[in-house]
């Protein structure tokens, strides 16, 4: 009742604040801001609801804060019962490999579910890149996602897009599909492309990334990763964690300038979306010399709050080393120095007997080094057991499930249902985006609720977790133990960093949004460290 009336309160006094801020606007530094009358889900460890929130300084400073808390140097937004969720984070992501892919990337396409919808996607696209520019998607989506289960054809590309050059490609190694303009262009750089813009799934797909990336320049980049910024901004993702991209093939990152770019945009406060990096300990071209040198060299847990570097992912050693069982010296040794360095991990993982493997070496170095400590942290889990489970807690080891199964289309995890109910200190979700799946967290959380995958098939039932549990995991204050960052980031509390959205609809309520509409769900107000970076203007300011 109580906190009825503090909004009730609030209310009445717009008006006089709004004079009072636009009388001392100048005096005013910094501005406060204030949402009220709102539905707020905290996830904080109480699961609690509140009505207004008030941030300073880049934190939550107040819950359903007192009126005199508010002052001429506050912005009051009146939201009008909207739904408000912490700023969603993805815990498994290849989001900085992104500004390596040719062109203008169209990351919308992944959220279409018709033809008619991928064509109104990419001729919207054709509003904002100057004529002539290359248009592309490579990787995140995949041609079952349409109802027609097929690629817009070529003729259906040229009336949307006729003064651009347009490719799109499965999963970033094809199949592909080209306009009329995009199919001359890649035949000119020597990309066999069929009549009907068709590009092969494998050896041709590869060449078509490989010449169209390689005139990419470093403010290329930096506009295309704005760009996928105010893609995830738009969608109410406001933090990633970033595995990098050492994998050749599209989107790959030089570890030694391949950031460059990036810090650029750091510098200038240009990226408005939080990003916490694991450096990679295997790189294809350099192998296990490369993690002593980030071992040796890079700081841990150093830089700002908006971009910070917090550990080692995503493999430790090569790829065909990592699966092992048991695993190797190589393996060993990798997962050894990175613990006496004190580094957090996280390691990619699927199947029961690679999980298990990894375990048995865990199990021994952390009678040496608390892992849970350092936050060590497997992920994916696809095939996760319970006694792998409880293995894992016994460990105090966080967990990261991550639905790259939505994209595949393979049966199985991860077993959400199960992880969930298992009492774990953390637990946190991501997409494993964009080159493998999609990037939108909405896709995902869709997935956790219905266990349907891309093309609409039951590939996870019994797994199914509801609408809350999903955004939960997406968004709660459990994030914040994967970057050691406890009492900082995830969910909605005092002292905890103000990143938040607000919802287009009440994806909570199953008669407002049936299960087809949660992959539509976007943020009409996107607020990072107390500052509103995606605003569609439907709120009134």
């Amino acid at each position: 009742m109580k906190n009825n009336l503090n909004s009730y309160l609030i209310i009445l006094a717009i008006s006089t604040l709004t004079l009072h801020t636009q009388a001392y606007a100048q005096l005013c530094f910094s501005k406060d801001l204030a949402l009220i009358n709102a539905h707020i889900y905290t996830m904080d460890q109480q699961n609690s609801l509140a009505q207004s929130v008030l941030i300073s300084d880049g934190k939550v400073v107040a819950i359903n804060p007192e009126l005199e808390s508010f002052n001429e140097c506050t912005e009051i937004i009146d939201l009008q019962q909207r739904i408000v969720i912490p700023g969603l984070i993805d815990n498994h992501v290849h989001y900085i490999r992104i500004a390596n892919r040719p062109g203008y990337d169209n990351r919308d396409l992944e959220r279409t579910i018709t033809i008619q919808e991928a064509l109104n996607s990419i001729q919207k696209k054709t509003e904002v890149v100057p004529d002539g520019q290359l248009i592309t998607t490579i990787g995140g989506i995949r041609r079952s996602q349409w109802h027609e289960k097929r690629f817009p054809t070529r003729l259906e590309l040229d009336y949307v897009s006729p003064r651009n050059p347009v490719y799109l490609s499965e999963r970033g190694s094809g199949p592909g599909r080209t306009n009329t303009a995009g199919r001359n262009l890649l035949r000119e750089l020597g990309v066999p492309v069929t009549n009907d813009g068709s590009i092969a799934e494998g050896i041709d797909t590869d060449i078509a990334y490989e010449v169209l990336a390689s005139n990419i320049t470093n403010e290329d980049r930096k506009r295309q990763l704005i760009n996928v910024a105010d893609y995830v901004l738009s969608l109410g993702l406001t933090t990633v964690m970033d595995m990098s991209g050492t994998v050749p093939g599209v989107g790959y990152i030089d570890q030694t300038t391949g950031y460059d770019f990036f810090l650029d945009l750091v510098r200038n406060n240009q990226h408005k979306v939080r990003t916490r990096i694991f450096f990679p300990g295997f790189d294809s071209n350099i192998g296990l010399r490369q993690l002593r040198g980030f071992l040796n060299n890079k700081w841990q847990n150093h830089g700002p709050d908006m971009a910070k570097v917090v550990g080692i992912g995503e493999w430790s050693v090569r790829r065909n080393l990592f699966s092992q069982q048991p695993l190797g010296q190589t393996a060993r040794l990798a997962q050894r120095l990175i613990a006496e360095h004190g580094w957090s991990y996280h390691q990619h993982l699927h199947t029961p007997e690679e999980i298990s493997a990894h375990f048995d070496v865990w199990e021994e170095l952390n009678q040496e080094f608390d892992l849970s400590a350092l936050r060590w942290t497997p992920g994916h889990l696809s095939y996760i057991t319970p006694e792998l489970i409880q293995r894992a807690k016994a460990m105090g080891l966080g967990l990261g499930v991550h639905g790259q199964r939505f994209h595949s289309g393979a049966p199985g995890g991860p077993p959400w249902r199960l992880v969930l109910d298992s009492a774990l200190v953390a637990v946190g979700a991501g997409s494993d985006g964009a080159r493998i799946n999609s990037l939108s967290p909405w896709n995902m959380i869709y997935y956790m609720v219905t266990g349907q995958d891309i093309s609409g098939n039951l590939i996870n039932d019994g797994q199914q977790i509801s609408r809350y549990e999903a955004v939960w995991l997406y968004s709660s204050y459990q994030q914040g133990w994967f970057t050691k960052e406890d009492d900082l980031l995830g969910g909605i509390g005092e002292g905890r960093f103000a990143d938040m959205a607000v919802l287009s609809a009440d994806v909570f309520d199953p008669i407002a949004v049936p299960e087809e509409e949660i992959r539509k769900i976007r943020s009409v107000l996107t607020i990072v460290n107390g500052e509103i970076v995606w605003d569609t203007g439907e709120i009134e300011r």
